[in-house]
């Protein structure tokens, strides 16, 4: 596989600042297939892997167009700290005739990190992963682009209300988190894709 670095970037937008990570992978399997295993990882449970255990869950499904709207309740960690959170998510599905992308919006409440109480702090949650085909792509061998990016924010009101150390330890607790769930976002499509792979070649 081919692959870039993880990047985390902060930023200023019109509804604040914001944290961004962006990460980019390259699979050696084909638009249509990187777009299903994508579409098939995002729509069933295990994006909720990689970061965190899921406690309760409810989803609706809309056939046209691909949209799920969730709750759920998550313990969230990172390498150093862990929180129990409440989430509710819409997650939908575009689909182009050289790209597929699915987006993500959530609010998330309360947030309770081990150690340093921030009950009633929420924070937003916005994300997308594109799949197109690379410029890697030969005649012979179609290459597949899989691009990952997660937006955080937290609400205004909270940030002025708390404490600068403790924003500060919230904001890296979720910077660190979010970049967790990236990579197991790639790694579980791409183990999906080698699964199929070596399904279709004992047929």
């Amino acid at each position: 596989m081919v692959e870039t670095a993880d990047d985390v970037h902060i930023r200023e937008g019109g509804d604040g600042t914001y944290a961004e990570a962006f990460s980019n992978k390259v699979l050696p399997f084909a638009l249509s297939a990187s777009t299903e295993a994508t579409w098939g990882h995002f729509k069933g449970s295990e994006k909720h892997l990689g970061n965190g255990n899921i406690y309760e869950k409810s989803a609706e499904h809309h056939d046209e167009p691909c949209t799920i709207v969730e709750e759920f309740t998550k313990e969230l960690f990172s390498r150093r700290f862990h929180a129990d959170i409440k989430v509710k998510q819409v997650i939908r599905r575009y689909s182009e005739p050289d790209r597929d992308i699915v987006i993500w919006v959530a609010r998330v409440s309360p947030a309770e990190i081990k150690h340093k109480s921030l009950s009633g702090l929420t924070y937003h949650l916005r994300g997308y992963a594109v799949t197109k085909s690379s410029s890697l792509s030969t005649p012979g061998q179609e290459v597949s682009q899989l691009q990952c990016c997660s937006m955080i924010s937290l609400d205004q009101d909270d940030e002025t209300r708390y404490s600068a150390d403790n924003v500060r330890t919230l904001s890296n607790f979720l910077i660190a988190s979010t970049a967790l769930k990236i990579r197991a976002h790639q790694d579980r499509i791409e183990n999906a894709l080698v699964q199929r792979a070596l399904q279709e070649q004992t047929l």
